[in-house]
């Protein structure tokens, strides 16, 4: 262990810059294969057909980064608390302490249930979308991007919660009511706006912009879209590596990761009131202020553990099939990649498909300004159709 650790030490940058190339290199061949099955929405219309497929194909593509991060970068994952269900339409919400704690989260949902990866949604910042390579993916994934616009960002998550429960598959939405992560400057913001409207003055955690949170809750209420709200707690016992940019550049990443998860039914969760549910999310966030400050309290980094009760769950590793499936994805996207890239010199159908996904993305881009956009208009006109099909219909009868 202490020589893998020196290895990574000093080869750092040349494992940052390899993620990069691998992630990049699989993720556009992964495109390639997403436009090949466009026809089922903008001929087919099949709508939901085409979003269990995506669910599952890109899921298969996510190994890649669960490998880097278990295998390579060596990134140790604690999950405890409830368990969250994947047959169920949910809102996660957590802390935001750095700018990675969702791409660790992969790993947590992958030893909870692999089938998360499949229902797991998450709500973004604007900029990943344009990501090379894997920015395709997102939004082919259907990730809501904010802008950090409430109107704007409104409209988007109600955009998204319709598609979603259109599709008749129950999604878990992550978001982060912070909207952004925790820096000194972002600290000293959150700091100045609980004094300006008299609110409580937080140590380990930035004040939550409740209406964002507000607006998903009642839409997806009013979808009859929302069963549980899970509260998960991010922390780091040692010092957290803060961004992507020491990640790639310098292949560091936050080699130790705790999770705990809370779970309310929606029924326990006042929705009638925007005031009683900001208080209500106050409050949950006051909980996990001080539960982080017993965390960050024991001065022995190596003994720090986020609470759980007794009688809640406790995951500390992946399985074999978890890690088998790891494993074999891996290499079968660097294999078939390869074998790919290799063909593209000298095969004309696949330097044909490599024009394919060209067109398509300038027509997507110009177009629409992103394959999320894309779908989305594809599956309104679908549903406006049927709805005047319905109309039609009802007055013939």
């Amino acid at each position: 262990m202490i020589l893998i650790n020196i290895l990574r030490c000093l080869f750092g940058p040349l494992i940052g810059i390899s993620f990069a190339v691998i992630v990049f290199g699989t993720s556009v061949f992964g495109n390639y294969i997403v436009t090949l099955f466009l026809p089922m929405i903008s001929i087919l219309n099949r709508h939901r057909q085409w979003r269990e497929l995506m669910d599952r194909a890109i899921t298969f593509w996510m190994v890649i980064p669960l490998f880097f991060l278990h295998f390579i970068f060596g990134v140790r994952v604690r999950v405890s608390g409830d368990t969250i269900d994947a047959s169920a339409p949910a809102i996660i919400i957590m802390n935001h302490r750095t700018r990675l704690d969702w791409f660790y989260f992969w790993l947590a949902l992958w030893r909870i249930n692999p089938w998360l990866m499949t229902t797991n949604k998450i709500a973004l910042k604007e900029l990943l979308r344009h990501t090379p390579g894997a920015g395709f993916g997102m939004q082919a994934s259907q990730y809501v991007f904010l802008k950090r616009d409430l109107d704007i960002d409104t409209k988007r998550l109600s955009r998204a919660v319709d598609y979603y429960a259109d599709m008749e598959r129950p999604y878990q939405i992550l978001m982060f009511p912070e909207g952004t992560d925790k820096t000194e400057y972002t600290t000293r913001r959150s700091r100045e706006y609980a004094k300006k409207y008299g609110l409580q003055d937080f140590k380990n955690v930035l004040h939550p912009r409740t209406a964002g949170f507000i607006h998903l809750v009642k839409k997806m209420v009013a979808n009859n879209y929302l069963t549980y709200i899970y509260d998960v707690t991010v922390a780091y016992p040692r010092d957290p590596v803060q961004n992507e940019t020491d990640m790639i550049l310098k292949g560091r990443v936050s080699t130790n990761v705790h999770y705990d998860i809370r779970k309310w039914s929606i029924d326990k969760v006042p929705t009638h009131s925007d005031a009683v549910l900001n208080k209500w999310l106050l409050d949950v966030w006051t909980e996990k202020d001080e539960k982080l400050e017993r965390f960050y309290s024991q001065r022995i980094k190596a003994r720090r553990k986020l609470e759980t009760g007794g009688a809640r769950n406790l995951w500390v590793k992946d399985d074999f099939r978890q890690i088998l499936v790891k494993v074999v994805g891996f290499f079968f996207w660097v294999t078939v990649v390869s074998v790919w890239l290799y063909h593209m010199q000298f095969l004309r159908f696949v330097q044909v498909g490599l024009v394919w996904l060209i067109l398509n993305y300038l027509y997507i881009y110009i177009i629409y300004g992103g394959i999320d956009n894309l779908i989305y208009c594809r599956w309104e006109r679908w549903r406006a159709k049927q709805l005047n099909f319905l109309v039609n219909s009802a007055s013939i009868v």
